[in-house]
């Protein structure tokens, strides 16, 4: 972990200093950004547990930081270290019929590449995203949530996932001016790795998937 952060804060800081000129005139130059918004998680099961487990989609958050550096005209390399709510809600009869919450919080470093004609405000986003696991839990829902308190799953799980993302953003153009730009964004995110560490079965393979929609702000 402490190496790939480390590979990854050499590429953010390498990044922020990029810039694209047009003689003496810069007219492409890295920017900073903020971000959060709303998730929705859910997990892909390739061989349940028997009939037992059902996954549902599960509504979190998402909120980050991110450097925007232009590559050459229209690219740009989109470096961005979030935090994100992760997981599913599911159903476990041979525990208690009712469904529980399944909460993973990621740290995450999606190293993103995004095309955007200058000054149109439009990007499509896609690339690789490394995830680290923080902590997991369950919790109960419903008529259940006042019987049965929450238990640490953590070590039910991988620590590291390997994702791709794709996605769509929208910043409000301002002409190259050097003030803020304000946007949306909606990104979907597909895991690659087996995450399962004996949270399902030992024979499932489970992978995280999530869709994302933010709203932001960029110096």
């Amino acid at each position: 972990m402490k190496k790939v952060l480390v590979v990854i804060l050499s590429l953010i800081t390498s990044a922020s200093f990029a810039q694209i000129r047009k003689g003496n005139t810069v007219i492409e130059k890295t920017r900073i950004g903020l971000f959060g918004g709303l998730s929705l998680a859910n997990q892909i099961v390739s061989d349940p547990y028997g009939n037992a487990y059902s996954d549902n989609a599960k509504a979190g958050g998402i909120a980050g930081i991110s450097v925007i550096a232009p590559i050459s005209y229209g690219w740009y390399f989109q470096p961005e270290i979030t935090y994100s709510n992760m997981g599913t809600t599911y159903s476990d009869d041979q525990i208690y019929s009712g469904k529980k919450n399944l909460n993973m919080n990621y740290l995450s470093v999606p190293l993103l590449f995004k095309y955007s004609e200058p000054f149109s405000g439009l990007g499509i986003l896609f690339g690789p995203q490394y995830g680290y696991l923080l902590n997991a839990n369950i919790a109960p829902t419903g008529s259940f949530k006042n019987n049965y308190g929450k238990a640490d799953v953590t070590s039910d799980w991988k620590r590291s996932d390997i994702s791709g993302v794709v996605g769509l953003e929208y910043y409000f153009p301002n002409n190259g001016t050097p003030g803020p730009k304000f946007g949306l964004s909606a990104r979907y995110q597909f895991g690659f790795l087996n995450v399962n560490n004996g949270g399902v079965s030992d024979n499932s393979r489970v992978t995280n998937s999530g869709f994302f929609i933010t709203a932001g702000v960029r110096f």
